[in-house]
């Protein structure tokens, strides 16, 4: 039987309250929010999830939190701000995370002291590898937009969203075509930071390890402001939330869930002087209420992981124990927070606390590399050490096995699903998945038995006994 999606991958209306957007910035509508007297939030775009730059004006300087990514509209709002503010002495940039979409305008601030968490500039090398990656995907875009286009009415709210989709892409894909020199930090910090900038004081806080390695929170305490960055957000103001749609431990981003925990603990110790978060893309929003939430849950999860693996429980126990819907109810239906992200930060957790690797993954990789038996052997003969080196779960075992046949490798997801029967030889899904790589390779006659087989352990099979209606056809 099928995987549901997510798990077989495994592997982005208009701002309540801003001003209206009389001005256009390369082709977008232009937002210019007016967060308090000495403070701006500027962005483009009535659809798009486009990040949101906020500017603060103090004695010393303006300073400036995130840009949009794009050198060209970045520096147009440059001006922007310095028109809205009457000053133009821009003194320092702080990015809350490494992602492009926040860092790629650094160059128009290359003049201003720039400020980060010291895993930053390693993220943004990351980026700067997979930007052939991403060009193709906007090239691959462009057409699916345009039919799209063409088939929407003139005029429409869905066509005006897809015309802008298109000038934003179109930007993105043109700034990462002049491969532009990007601008590192000048100053980083590892855990904390305090900077007084005349007036104003700014404390940066490492949050990593729910979106990015290098995030940061940054509190403005004179202004009761705190910018989240791409972390979370509870409120959508679109139906394209884009970076703020997922909290998420993701597998190959750095988590230091201690440190994370400790920081968000300290802001949140800071509640009475907290006026207003403010998340790092205009199209979505933060209460203080989801901010507990959030900080709650990981907390509990952390712990939780922690005890359990001092118990000597499994981790199929763990992860029925901290189900989302049933353990966190008042975040079982809030953005950004689903079953399958839950899933996969049990699983981050996981492999932190116990130093164990998914047994599955690596079976896949061993498998599309044409690895012998003798190698998958020595692989599950390792789940008798101790410590195990590998954890092994049954879903996942199925869920790669579905992703070879997504990727029409059906001998590979042939021996996939047998590894499966074998080590869950009580299972009725095991037999099923099995029976279907079977049958998509012409083997009918095996695929039949493991689908009998199937149904003797779950007679109510749908999926099994509509397969074995259908092989009757086959001699």
């Amino acid at each position: 039987m099928k995987a549901t999606r997510w798990l077989v991958i495994l592997v982005s209306l208009l701002l309540v309250g801003s001003g209206v957007a009389a001005e256009t910035v390369a082709g977008l509508p232009l937002h210019v929010q007016r967060l308090n007297p000495a403070t701006v939030r500027v962005w483009i775009g009535d659809y798009v999830s486009s990040t949101a730059t906020v500017a603060i004006a103090t004695e010393k300087g303006i300073v400036v939190v995130d840009t949009v990514g794009i050198p060209k509209v970045d520096a147009q709002l440059r001006s922007v701000i310095a028109r809205e503010l009457k000053r133009d002495d821009f003194k320092i940039l702080i990015n809350t995370h490494e992602h492009p979409d926040h860092t790629g305008g650094n160059s128009v601030y290359a003049d201003c002291k720039i400020v980060a968490n010291e895993l930053l500039a390693a993220g943004m090398a990351r980026t700067i590898e997979d930007r052939q990656r991403v060009m193709d995907w906007y090239t691959a875009r462009e057409p699916e937009v345009k039919l799209r286009l063409s088939k929407e009415p003139a005029g429409s709210p869905a066509a005006m969203k897809l015309q802008e989709e298109q000038v934003f892409n179109r930007l993105n894909f043109d700034a990462l075509q002049t491969n532009a020199k990007v601008a590192l930090p000048t100053t980083t910090f590892a855990d904390r930071m305090t900077m007084k900038v005349g007036d104003t004081t700014f404390e940066l806080y490492y949050i990593g390890g729910m979106h990015s390695a290098s995030d940061t929170a940054v509190f403005v305490p004179e202004h009761g402001l705190l910018m989240t960055g791409d972390t979370m957000a509870d409120v959508w103001l679109t139906d394209t939330p884009g970076c703020l749609e997922s909290f998420v431990a993701r597998k190959g981003v750095r988590h230091d869930f201690p440190m994370l925990l400790e920081n968000w603990n300290l802001l949140l110790a800071k509640k009475a002087q907290i006026k207003q978060l403010v998340t790092g893309h205009w199209n979505g929003e933060l209460t203080m209420k989801g901010f507990e939430d959030r900080v709650r849950y990981v907390s509990a999860l952390w712990e939780g992981i922690n005890q359990g693996v001092r118990e000597g429980k499994p981790l199929e126990t763990l992860q029925r124990e901290y189900r989302l819907d049933t353990r966190f109810p008042e975040l079982a239906k809030s953005p950004g927070c689903t079953v399958g992200y839950n899933y996969l930060t049990i699983l981050e957790m996981w492999g932190v606390v116990t130093g164990q690797a998914s047994g599955a993954n690596r079976l896949y990789t061993l498998m599309d590399e044409g690895a012998s038996e003798d190698s998958i052997r020595q692989l599950l003969a390792s789940r008798d050490s101790k410590p195990a080196k590998y954890y092994f779960l049954e879903d996942q075992m199925n869920a790669y096995g579905y992703r070879f046949l997504q990727e029409d490798k059906v001998p590979q997801a042939v021996r996939m699903f047998k590894l499966y029967v074998e080590l869950y030889p009580d299972s009725w899904n095991a037999y099923d998945s099995l029976g279907e790589a079977l049958l998509k390779a012409g083997d009918t006659a095996a695929a039949r038995k493991m689908y009998e087989k199937s149904v003797s352990l779950k007679p109510d099979s749908k999926s099994g006994l509509e397969a074995l209606e259908k092989l009757r056809a086959f001699p």
